[in-house]
């Protein structure tokens, strides 16, 4: 088995599934190459439905208006529709606590319209607090940011209208329970590229109350082990889009207590993705999980490279 690459498709209903696969180091190369060239688009466009079209207004290098603070020191600060903004620090070479300063200074100054923020390349360590207070945001991407290795508490919990949230190819190392508490809005979190090495148990659980929260992308990341949220969550909300790709995950723990048998409510469409992971059996993840229940009453045929069940599929590629 340790020639084969193993795809898991744990499925309950007619489209549930996880994903995941076990072989040579040269296969993982391979994927962490394709999975990296896939990230950097996805981050590309991100960022360019940030900056991309025909309204934009460029503020560069501290330009100064009457009616606002200038754009931070060697940043570029580009409005699109007046209330989408990106702030480009790239080139800079602004401290970081100088940096915060006048980032707080310019947000505050241009908040009561600002509804999608872009942050790139600063060497900022913490979230500025200006950014905390823009109750307006919808869409809040932080990218390049090496030197932010934790966000902040108490934050993003107050930005009630946000629905996608991004920390894309920075230093982030873990996520602390919290963060995203009660975002009834939220659909979609992305944090691939970062040193993610723990999240806590309780972030994306059914009791952090996030309903709407579907895609959850912590792709290329050093995640060892993960917890039961992903199936807890899978239990109350349809079509869960979870991707824990390209890390080092082989351990599956359950800290919520959690246990799926024959008598359980069904998950509803949920896809985990655990290709480029540490997986060696399937029963890890049965075990980890305390799940007992998903051969109930299992008719099993063999077709082609697949071995059926009606609510699993274990796919294999030699």
């Amino acid at each position: 088995m340790s020639t084969a690459i193993i795809m898991l498709f744990v499925q309950f209903l007619l489209t549930d599934y996880v994903i995941g696969f076990e072989g040579h180091d040269s296969m993982i190369s391979v994927y962490n190459s394709v999975s990296g060239k896939i990230a950097e688009k996805s981050w590309k466009a991100h960022y360019l439905y940030m900056t991309s079209g025909t309204n934009d207004v460029v503020h560069k290098d501290r330009d100064v208006t009457d009616k606002q603070e200038p754009c931070p020191t060697d940043c570029q600060c580009y409005f699109q529709y007046i209330s989408w903004l990106a702030l480009d620090c790239r080139n800079g070479s602004t401290n970081a606590t100088s940096l915060s300063h006048e980032i707080n200074a310019y947000l505050r100054s241009v908040a009561w319209n600002l509804t999608r923020l872009a942050i790139t390349g600063t060497p900022l360590t913490t979230v500025p607090e200006s950014v905390c207070q823009l109750e307006r945001l919808t869409w809040l991407g932080l990218y390049e940011n090496n030197f932010l290795t934790t966000l902040p508490d108490d934050c993003f919990t107050r930005l009630h209208e946000l629905q996608t949230f991004a920390a894309i190819g920075g230093g982030l190392t873990y996520l602390q329970n919290g963060l995203f508490d009660n975002l009834t809005k939220l659909q979609g979190v992305y944090f691939f590229h970062n040193q993610i090495s723990l999240i806590g148990a309780h972030l994306f659980d059914v009791t952090a109350n996030l309903p709407n929260l579907q895609d959850i992308v912590l792709s290329s990341n050093k995640l060892t082990e993960i917890d039961t949220w992903p199936v807890r969550r899978a239990q109350l909300i349809n079509g869960s889009n979870i991707d824990l790709s390209v890390n080092q995950i082989s351990r599956f723990t359950n800290s919520l207590g959690w246990h799926y048998d024959c008598n359980s409510a069904p998950l509803l469409s949920p896809k985990i993705d655990l290709m480029g992971n540490n997986i060696s059996h399937l029963n890890d993840l049965f075990r980890g999980w305390n799940i007992t229940g998903l051969l109930c009453c299992a008719h099993a045929r063999r077709d082609g490279k697949f071995i059926r069940f009606d609510r699993i599929q274990i796919v294999h590629h030699f």
